[in-house]
């Protein structure tokens, strides 16, 4: 009798003491928002979100609203308000704004100014539109792709110059697939979207006719019959993910055979004579698209730039052809009011000069202590992804031991870039919209021909500290999270650790995963394109993806259209690893002790919620429809319950049985990491 009660006493002290600990704590959670009427065990997804996405318009100037579109249009806004004091400094002649501000503020200026953008009307793409109607020949043709490319105009070829997937150390130039104007070529080849491509074509007879270009539907008609026949040539989204199929390296004689007697030209038009090597993403595309320059009269060859040029300048352009390119926008996402005029403006000073917008928006919205506090959770994800690694039991020691060393070697960024971009020789007038665009194109290109004289420079970020995302690169094998993401609902600093594992830490996770998911498994830690999997290791890894990618098929998104499991592979495997992971670290950080207890839940289950609410996000149907074609990503609802319903510490921490809708026996429960 008296050794139970000394049980009850100390079980009383230790309730005690996490009861305590727990009132100092925020929980990072609302109970009162959660519909009790859905249990978690059938949808953890809807039990803390149902009401939410029942309850909450998405506004009209959005195609979807949740968790981080409210982290961006704060940042959108925050940047807003920086821009208008820059601007009220040069108004008031203060002495010591840069260089790089006056820019930032000109170029806002040009966008915001309309009487100015109305009073030209079409008139800043007549010069372009003159250069086109002179081609006569399949040489000229391919000289103005070659134009088009630096001037940022669209045409039937891309090139970037990126990290050599074999030589991650240096530079390469990629030639690429592109020219098309509806967002995937699948718009073009499947029957769900005949109604869309007629809603096309009228849009873009819409526009030449507010360019007064003289016949215009036929030139629309025209435009679209080579849109529609590049469309058929071109890789899939799917055949894109393979990094070893678009791996095509080429000297520059090769290249010259692969694309006839016309390559010298582009090549030399393009600055890239003294270059001998090109990647050739799809040389089955060269070749069919030389024929066609060959097949095609050179006339319709023409009305394809103009409607290009038209096009893709119309956001540059008088009010009448932002309000064109809207109607057909509404019709492809369900949007229903254009943007504000200073969200537009805030996305094109992003889109031109990120980072130094980025310099002054860390200064004033991401204080020391986030990214200190970000460090410690992401060094306890790398440790707590060590350990599983370690654990694994359908791996050989052989390719642990490569896979440990590739973890090992990743880097991590956080906040800000320790080097920014720069933009001296770019020319920005407060009068010129158009020229502005143009001229940005142009300083980009420069600046990307420049990197081909050097090595990779591995201070270099592809996001802003402003930008609302996060990202893996295989070829600098590294993860990066740029401030504007580091915050709430993703990272709360002063919430209980629960939660925070759960919803940043996912992120964390989700990114160190990238490396080790059906793409990035494919590079060393290095960033080679290298094989380091023993087969058997590789045989087994790629029947546990298989699985993953069948479950992940069977999910509808809408009526009749379900999820391509084998296009959302990568983010499946890297959500699963990545909450895994973020598990794991959870447990890691409460060093042996029981987790508190607030607002009546375990810290095991706040995890998981702390999982869902983060990733509280609804989409117009359009937007699904197209997400559907183009997006490597699962809807938010599946990247939840298609997780968790592989993951035995949410059985556990919910106590799911045999009938839950969430319910899964061990034995059917798919462990890639």
């Amino acid at each position: 009798m008296k050794s139970i009660i000394y049980i009850v006493l100390f079980l009383n002290i230790i309730f005690s003491s996490i009861i305590s600990y727990a009132e100092d704590l925020i929980s990072g959670i609302n109970p009162n928002e959660f519909n009790y009427l859905v249990r978690p065990q059938d949808s953890l997804y809807d039990h803390i979100n149902s009401n939410w996405l029942d309850n909450t318009p998405i506004p009209d100037d959005q195609v979807g609203w949740g968790s981080y579109m409210t982290l961006r249009e704060e940042s959108y806004s925050n940047q807003d308000m920086l821009i208008k004091k820059i601007i009220e400094r040069i108004e008031n002649n203060n002495p010591y704004i840069s260089d790089e501000e006056l820019k930032i503020a000109n170029l806002y200026k040009s966008f915001i100014d309309r009487d100015k953008v109305n009073r030209l009307g079409y008139d800043p793409i007549l010069p372009e539109l003159k250069i086109i109607s002179e081609i006569s020949n399949v040489i000229d043709l391919w000289q103005y792709f070659s134009r088009s490319i630096k001037t940022g105009s669209s045409s039937p070829l891309r090139i970037f110059i990126y990290d050599d997937l074999k030589d991650p150390l240096n530079y390469t130039i990629y030639i690429d697939q592109g020219g098309l104007g509806l967002p995937d070529r699948d718009y073009y080849l499947e029957d769900n979207y005949k109604e869309i491509r007629s809603a096309y074509i009228t849009h873009i007879e819409n526009l030449l006719r507010l360019a007064s270009i003289k016949n215009p539907k036929q030139k629309a008609l025209s435009a679209f019959e080579i849109e529609n026949e590049l469309a058929k040539v071109q890789l899939s989204r799917l055949e894109m993910r393979d990094p070893e199929r678009i791996y095509n390296p080429y000297k520059k004689d090769r290249l010259y055979d692969l694309g006839g007697k016309y390559w010298n030209e582009w090549v030399e038009e393009l600055g890239l004579e003294s270059q001998n090597k090109f990647i050739v993403e799809s040389p089955v595309y060269i070749t069919a698209l030389v024929n066609l320059m060959n097949d095609i009269p050179i006339d319709k060859w023409k009305d394809y730039l103009i409607v290009r040029l038209v096009k893709g300048s119309a956001g540059s352009l008088s009010d009448d052809f932002i309000q064109e390119s809207f109607e057909f926008s509404k019709i492809l996402t369900g949007r229903e009011k254009l943007p504000d005029l200073w969200k537009r403006a805030v996305g094109l000073v992003n889109g031109i000069m990120g980072d130094a917008l980025g310099k002054i928006y860390v200064n004033e919205f991401f204080p020391p202590e986030y990214k200190d506090k970000m460090e410690i959770l992401v060094d306890n994800l790398l440790e707590s992804y060590r350990i599983g690694i370690q654990e694994l039991e359908w791996m050989s020691d052989e390719t642990k031991k490569r896979a440990l060393e590739k973890l090992s070697k990743m880097r991590v960024k956080i906040g800000y870039p320790e080097v920014w971009d720069d933009y001296e020789g770019l020319e920005i007038n407060p009068d010129d919209l158009y020229g502005n665009l143009n001229n940005s194109a142009i300083f980009g290109y420069k600046k990307a021909l420049e990197r081909l004289n050097g090595p990779v420079d591995r201070r270099e970020w592809s996001m802003s500290p402003q930008t609302v995302n996060a990202y893996f690169s295989p070829t600098k094998n590294e993860i990066v999270f740029p401030a504007a993401y580091l915050q709430p609902p993703n990272f709360n600093p002063k919430a209980d650790d629960a939660v925070n594992y759960g919803a940043i830490g996912v992120t964390i996770g989700h990114e160190i995963s990238h490396a080790f998911d059906d793409k990035g498994s494919q590079f060393d830690g290095d960033g080679n394109l290298r094989n380091w999997w023993t087969k058997e290791d590789r045989d087994n890894f790629d029947k546990r993806t298989a699985l993953l990618a069948n479950q992940y098929s069977q999910y509808e998104v809408l009526p009749g259209r379900t999820l391509n499991g084998e296009l959302t592979l990568g983010e499946n495997i890297a959500d699963l690893g990545g909450a895994k992971a973020a598990f794991r670290a959870y447990k890691i950080s409460l060093k042996g002790e029981p987790s508190p207890i607030i607002d009546n839940y375990t810290g095991e289950q706040r995890f998981f919620i702390g999982t869902a609410q983060s990733d509280r996000v609804k989409f117009r149907d359009e937007i699904y429809e197209m997400r559907v074609a183009t997006s490597v990503h699962s809807p938010s609802r599946f990247r939840v319950d298609g997780v968790i319903i592989n993951m035995k510490e949410f059985h556990k921490a919910f106590s799911t049985e045999k009938g839950d809708k969430l319910y899964k026996s061990d034995n059917d429960i798919i462990l890639i990491w």
